[in-house]
């Protein structure tokens, strides 16, 4: 896997373009996060085809790269410049002062916005269908059945999904996604892979809202029983959105719909305060193909019209930005809201969707207490220090890996874990772990064996500092490793800069089966993906008009809402029917 240094940007702060005197770039507000010695860069129309190489050059980059069909689409070259050994506000600052260069940013990480924790659970979905009777209002809802009875599958559309991935063997999922000649579903821009896996749970959650399979006697319903659904990993395992990873997938969606795969409607359930040109202008470019653009409001309670959140808030013709309501039909209380920014709410909170969940547990295949090293192996490279030990933090039994510099040490159980009976059941590796690392240059790696460790395959990899809390990672174990020597390996390797650090802090861990696919979870996150699925309807309902246009005109206008959105209402089914006004 390519490394990319990480770093990351706290929601909400405020980024402001500066062009002055020749110069183009974008001053970093303080307090922000961002990836380190890394810069987005767009030229101006008509800049030489060698401008970016050139650039690239000055700055001495390791490496940069041309997103050929985003540039195509807006008409001006769009690059991604990586030069680890300089200053971001040094590189920014001198890639803006050149003379062909319109935009110099850096690479923002925005975060993803949801607050953690005869279809079987059809009647706990409230935001199709609310009867009243677990509380709220009845009718505080989309009326998706009512939709259903004139179109609910979008033929032929195809839906990309720009989240932390899916889980691809979700049993609710697998049917409706997408996949190209090779049977590959979407791409995985964090790690560049073609294996979008979902590390977080949050992408399984949103693609769920949007199309899990309907009427099939199975779990949840999707706004969309049958459409095709693209995930496309731009979210790392602790909800970071990588702007740089944002503007890859958008490249990668104008060559598929270019190549003649029907994508309409691109869901965007993440954000940030600090605004962007470059991911202005590459929504921009998705706009030139038609493609809607629905973006999550956010979830700081902000009014967007004094405080605009990104991408929601960019004044674009093909956005959709969309406020979260509860089952009384008010705006849910973390909402944000914005009488001339946000454009219209969904139903966001207590959302059920599908959703892996996994905690250790005796009588798994596998599971440690953690409480006795011995249990384990462990070792570390040929010069490298092996530190791991048994210990407690944060009043929990740990196994600690320690920190040196410049290292590489890991860990694995003793003895192999038969999988081999739990073919096409979703087993999951998972364990709590806290990570005191340096971001960008120490990394918390898992390996795969299906040989008792005569081989191994890397199956994730990320580089981020928790501030000493504890985070669930989940890892799905693919069918390949399902034998009688299945075996995992967790390794750190260490870079030169870091000090006075703890390492990995890793909890009870497992393997074993899901205990859930299906959970619910609060946020604008969860409210997008509701219009996603409708606009998804419409396109196909409504191949000739204008699938924005039929969602904004034909909102259900809520007392509540006056003021709040710009349209004053809720998404209803009401785009799915004929209408005798016009659009």
């Amino acid at each position: 896997m390519h490394r990319w240094g990480k770093g990351f940007f706290c929601l909400f702060v405020t980024g402001v373009l500066l062009i002055s005197s020749g110069c183009a770039f974008a001053s970093i507000p303080e307090g922000a996060e961002y990836v380190p010695g890394e810069a987005l860069v767009m030229f101006k129309t008509g800049a030489s085809s060698s401008s970016a190489s050139l650039a690239a050059a000055s700055v001495n980059a390791s490496d940069h790269r041309v997103f050929a069909a985003l540039s195509r689409t807006v008409g001006k070259q769009v690059m991604l410049v990586r030069s680890p050994g300089t200053a971001t506000e040094e590189l920014i600052a001198r890639l803006g002062s050149m003379p062909d260069v319109e935009a110099a940013e850096p690479n923002y990480i925005r975060r993803v916005f949801a607050t953690v924790p005869n279809d079987t659970y059809f009647g706990n979905q409230w935001g199709l269908s609310n009867t009243g009777s677990s509380g709220g209002v009845r009718g505080a809802d989309v009326s998706a059945p009512d939709g259903w009875d004139i179109r609910n599958a979008a033929h032929g559309k195809v839906v990309a999904i720009l989240d932390t991935g899916a889980d691809l063997s979700h049993p609710d999922l697998a049917a409706n996604l997408w996949t190209d000649g090779s049977g590959k579903s979407g791409y995985d821009f964090v790690n560049n892979d073609d294996d979008p896996e979902d590390d977080n749970g949050h992408g399984t959650h949103v693609a769920g809202i949007i199309g899990a399979v309907g009427n099939n006697g199975l779990g949840v319903s999707g706004v969309a029983w049958n459409v095709k659904m693209i995930p496309l990993k731009i979210g790392d395992g602790v909800g970071r959105v990588f702007t740089s990873a944002e503007i890859a997938a958008m490249d990668w969606i104008l060559e598929k719909k270019d190549a003649g795969v029907d994508i309409a409607v691109v869901n965007g359930s993440y954000g940030g305060y600090a605004s962007s040109l470059v991911q202005q202008n590459a929504i921009s470019g998705l706009a030139n193909k038609g493609i809607i653009f629905v973006a999550a409001a956010g979830n700081e309670s902000n009014n967007n019209d004094l405080m605009p959140s990104y991408p929601a808030c960019y004044d674009l013709p093909n956005i959709i930005s969309v406020a979260a309501t509860d089952k009384y039909d008010t705006l849910a209380d973390f909402s944000n809201f914005g009488k001339n920014t946000v454009h219209l709410a969904a139903p966001g909170e207590g959302i059920l969707s599908s959703y892996t969940s996994y905690t250790p547990s005796a009588g798994d295949p596998f599971f440690d207490d953690v409480s006795d090293i011995a249990r384990w192996i462990h070792g570390a490279e040929e010069g490298s220090v092996d530190g791991w030990s048994a210990g407690t933090f944060d009043s929990r039994p740990v196994l600690m890996s320690g920190y040196e510099t410049d290292n590489t040490s890991w860990i694995l159980p003793k003895d192999a874990i038969d999988l081999s009976g739990t073919l096409e059941e979703p087993i999951v590796l998972g364990f709590p772990a806290a990570l005191d690392i340096m971001e960008g240059e120490d990394f918390l790696r898992v390996y795969f064996s299906s040989d008792n460790g005569a081989a191994w395959t890397e199956v994730y990899e990320i580089s981020a500092n928790t501030d000493y809390y504890f985070i669930d990672f989940r890892i799905s174990v693919p069918d390949s490793f399902k034998t009688r020597e299945f075996l995992f390996k967790i390794e750190l390797e260490t870079g030169s800069t870091g000090a006075g650090l703890n390492g990995i802090m890793m909890g009870e861990t497992g393997v074993g089966g899901a205990e859930s696919l299906y959970s619910s979870l609060d946020g604008t996150s969860m409210a997008a993906p509701f219009v996603t699925g409708a606009v998804a309807l419409a396109a196909s309902q409504f191949p000739d008009q204008s699938p924005r246009t039929r969602v904004l005109e034909n909102v259900d206008t809520i007392d509540s809402l006056k003021n709040l959105t710009i349209t004053g209402g809720r998404l209803p089914t009401s785009p799915f029917f004929p209408r005798k006004q016009g659009f």
